[in-house]
């Protein structure tokens, strides 16, 4: 039998344990799963935890303001975060795109009433399964004394890592702890009292979407059919040099 040289053999076990540098040239197609027939999953029940901001709340109750905020709809307040409760929408399979919606208000007053701020029926617009987009109406005064009244405004980004998102896949539950929180130049026009790059309070929710339906981003299911595939591949192309024993094109044998 053939034997090959040091090299030749090096060069055909480092081929099986790389199949990463092969992938290229494999075309592989995810399985479909049953969710991705459908175009978008119903959310059938959402919860929204938020501070809005701790260093706002304590100048609103504070001597220098002497305010308050009031919350109404489906909108709560418990110490120190606002509640939202009862959202209803709908999103992807794979969670990159949709919307949660919250029927309520968050209102902010204080100094006698000059400032006297509502936010309403807040929604969380979703722009990637990473990434998503607070937006709400906005209504009243703000702290400089200009009038303002403006719906859909993409008041803030709400960004959060992997390890921050909880998706069961059977049950359709996907939840997502302490995601960032920035101001946009939309919120800070209508809000007032901060710049566009404000960090506000981190933002946590959970989603309810119709159970196996939410099947969370593709591209996880595409690399482990990859990879099982490249390995595949690199098994018979180590057979293939084994045959060949002398006739190996590769480095030149001692």
């Amino acid at each position: 039998m053939p034997v090959l040289s040091p090299g030749a053999l090096a060069w055909a076990l480092a081929l099986v344990f790389s199949p990463v540098a092969y992938l290229p040239a494999v075309s592989v197609i995810a399985p479909e799963s049953s969710a991705s027939a459908s175009s978008s999953c119903q959310i059938v029940d959402a919860e929204v935890t938020w501070g809005f901001k701790e260093s706002f709340r304590s100048y609103i109750s504070g001597a220098i303001a002497q305010g308050e905020w009031l919350v109404g709809g489906d909108v709560g307040y418990e110490t120190p975060n606002f509640l939202f409760s009862d959202g209803v929408g709908e999103i992807a399979p794979d969670a990159s795109t949709g919307q949660v919606t919250f029927v309520g208000t968050m209102e902010f007053v204080g100094h006698g009433g000059i400032l006297d701020t509502t936010l309403t029926n807040p929604t969380l617009v979703f722009l990637s399964p990473r990434e998503a987009t607070l937006v709400v109406d906005v209504n009243g005064d703000t702290m400089e004394e200009l009038r303002v009244r403006a719906d859909r405004v993409q008041f803030a980004s709400v960004t959060w890592k992997s390890g921050d998102s909880r998706l069961d896949t059977d049950t359709g539950r996907w939840s997502v702890s302490q995601a960032r929180v920035v101001l946009t130049q939309e919120g800070s026009a209508a809000f007032g009292t901060y710049l566009a790059g404000e960090e506000l309070d981190p933002l946590s929710f959970e989603l309810q979407a119709n159970p196996g339906c939410v099947v969370g981003p593709s591209w996880s299911v595409w690399w482990i059919s990859a990879g099982v595939t490249g390995l595949v591949v690199a098994g018979i192309a180590v057979v293939v040099i084994l045959s060949r024993g002398n006739r190996w094109p590769g480095p030149k044998r001692p």
